[in-house]
């Protein structure tokens, strides 16, 4: 079906299929099964899905989903779908059922991802294309009821952001732009949301994307969030992507909310390092007064910042390194003589 007149003839005789089995008077969230088959095929024709996918789109429901129980056609009997709209739409309608989505959604957009098969109850990891084809139905289907129905838009929304934005690899951009208007917050609704953040908050989200400067931004689920390099991880790090990567959702602390920033936007400030056990905390509390090995990192006017622990770094004053001469990359034992947690500030002296 390469041209308009064959999806065009496709299309017809899939309707005419879906009506024989009772599509048209089935009860859907999104109102009957079949209105909602005919807007999810409408959608990814707008996307420039390709003959099959739409027709896979219009008949998705055929065999049931996990989401929706109900089939119109066993699947002994296959064969007489794909007479309708041809093998290649038919796979893609079997294997978009078989989706045991707890098991698999999470993950499908990692290398390697594994799908869980809810008919077999078997696991495979499935070509990359296939996986397109499966990320851009479901899309297409999940915008469909979010936009139609308030209810499901107001339970779903935002755990379908975070979704898609970690499945953006396999998301074509018209498909990841449809969501992002769709399910992306605004008016009173996104001002609530906001309202109910507090500082302190642990919030789920996902990495959207890691600006060349620096920043990662985070997608909460409706309302796309800061995270600034110092609060990435308590060891020094020189950019964000030496520990997080975009797609990865991730538990982060909220740190503050200003509805209104100097330039008349929202912003929302994340900690992801907040929810890790503190080093210098640790520090403080156990090796105060002890000697450790450490190793010169830098030399400032003042002094060698000597590490002494991963993600620790303190102070080895002029006036208590007894002129010794160092440099960077020399071992020395020091001695933990202060510790100030609030200012981040350890003091260390040259050990006896």
């Amino acid at each position: 079906m390469d041209t308009p007149t064959d999806i065009s003839a496709g299309i017809t005789a899939a309707t005419a299929l879906l009506r024989r089995h009772g599509a048209a008077d089935l009860g859907h969230p999104g109102g009957t099964l079949l209105a909602h088959l005919e807007r999810v095929e409408k959608r990814l024709a707008g996307w420039s899905a390709r003959p099959a996918l739409r027709l896979a789109g219009l008949c998705h429901a055929f065999y049931g989903t996990d989401g929706f129980a109900t089939s119109l056609l066993p699947r002994e009997r296959r064969g007489e779908l794909a007479d309708v709209i041809g093998a290649e739409a038919e796979e893609l309608v079997h294997f978009y059922a078989s989706c045991d989505r707890e098991a698999s959604y999470r993950t499908l957009a990692r290398p390697g991802a594994l799908f869980h098969d809810r008919f077999t109850g078997r696991t495979s990891a499935p070509a990359p294309a296939l996986l397109r084809d499966f990320a851009e139905l479901t899309a297409a289907n999940e915008l469909d009821l979010a936009v139609v129905n308030d209810a499901i838009r107001a339970e779903h929304g935002g755990a379908l952001l975070r979704l898609f934005t970690a499945w953006r690899p396999l998301l074509t951009e018209a498909a990841y732009e449809d969501a992002r208007e769709v399910l992306t917050l605004r008016g009173e609704e996104r001002q609530a949301f906001l309202r109910g953040l507090e500082r302190g908050d642990v919030v789920t989200g996902v990495v959207h994307v890691v600006a060349d400067f620096g920043v990662t931004f985070v997608e909460l689920g409706g309302v796309r969030a800061m995270l600034n390099i110092p609060e990435v991880s308590w060891h020094r790090i020189d950019f964000p992507t030496e520990v997080v990567r975009e797609g990865q959702e991730l538990a982060f602390t909220v740190l503050g909310v200003e509805t209104e920033d100097a330039d008349g936007h929202e912003r929302v400030s994340l900690s992801l390092k907040d929810l890790c056990p503190d080093p210098l905390r640790e520090l403080a509390r156990t090796r105060l007064g002890d000697t450790l090995r450490g190793t010169v990192t830098k030399e400032t006017p003042f002094g060698m910042f000597v590490r002494v622990a991963d993600g620790v770094e303190g102070l080895l004053h002029d006036d208590d390194r007894a002129g010794r001469a160092l440099r960077a990359g020399d071992e020395v034992d020091v001695v933990i003589a202060r510790v100030n947690v609030v200012q981040r500030r350890v003091r260390l002296t040259l050990a006896p």
